[in-house]
Formats: C-alpha cells, sequence, structure tokens
C-alpha cells in the first residue's frame, strides 16, 4: 500500500457561491469524503466501526486555499499519512484540478471507543503497523503547513 489515497469527485452545482466559485465550506466536505476514503483502505471502515464501536474523530483541521475552483472541474485529492502513534495521527491532503494546487488540508484525528461514551482509546496492533510501513515508505510528503500539528498537544 503506497502512502498516497486518491480520491477524485465533481464539483456540484450547489456548491458554487454568489462569487462564482466553490464556496470554502464545500472544500472541507470534499477533504472529508477524501479522508472517508483514506479510512476506509487503511481499515477504519463501516465494517470495522459497527463490530467495533470504534470510530475516527478529527481534533484539529487547517486549510489552505490557493486558488479558486469553479463548476464542472474535478477535484483530485491526495491524501497522505504524516505521523502517527498509536492513539492519533495526522493526514496531510492535496487537492488539485487539472493538476493546478488548489487547497491543502491537516487534520489531527485521534481513534476512538464510543462505548460506553467517546474517549480515545489505541488503534488495533495491525491498523498501527500499516500505518508504520507508510511513515517507513521513501516517498518524501512535502506540504505547506499553517503551523505545526503535533500528536503531542
Amino acid at each position: 500500500m503506497l502512502n498516497e489515497f486518491v480520491f477524485k469527485l465533481p464539483v456540484k452545482s450547489e456548491w458554487i457561491d454568489y462569487n462564482k466559485h466553490m464556496q470554502d465550506a464545500y472544500y472541507g466536505l470534499a477533504f472529508s469524503y477524501a479522508v472517508d476514503h483514506f479510512q476506509d483502505c487503511v481499515g477504519f471502515d463501516e465494517r470495522y466501526r459497527s463490530q467495533t464501536g470504534c470510530t475516527i474523530y478529527v481534533l484539529e483541521d487547517h486549510k489552505f486555499y490557493l486558488n479558486e475552483v469553479k463548476l464542472g472541474s474535478e477535484l483530485v485529492i491526495r491524501t497522505s499519512l504524516v505521523d502517527a502513534d498509536k492513539k492519533k495521527f495526522i493526514l496531510h491532503s492535496e487537492m488539485s484540478v487539472q493538476d493546478t494546487l488548489v487547497a491543502t488540508s491537516e487534520m489531527l484525528q485521534a481513534h476512538i471507543n464510543t462505548n460506553p461514551k467517546p474517549r480515545v482509546t489505541e488503534m488495533p496492533t495491525d491498523i498501527y503497523k500499516s500505518f508504520r510501513k507508510l511513515l517507513e515508505q521513501s516517498n518524501k510528503v512535502l506540504y505547506r503547513r499553517s503551523r505545526k500539528l503535533s500528536l503531542n498537544d
């Protein structure tokens, strides 16, 4: 498994605002869909959630808006794992339209056991080991950062 998870989706007409470009809130929605795709690929899918009562919560999220996105565009979002410990992980995503970078996102996420009430807990060992393998890959994720997200905050 490569440390680059690609998700594509078209810009919908209801996402376009009065300035005739994609409203800022929909960048977040598109990044959220891409993160769902990442979670499905690494094993935090619907089956896992229903069988374990565990899920993933976003603890912190930063976005950079770099270029306008117009109606009719196809968004290509590449998501990579940047860091992980046994309870939390950091993702970096880049959104492009026709090979032009239009936005980036970084998210600090936590593995949550929802029973009996939500609390941060360790992820399964097999998923954590796959995260370590992703992080060992030689591809270097280059990205813009609004501030340094850390697993220790």
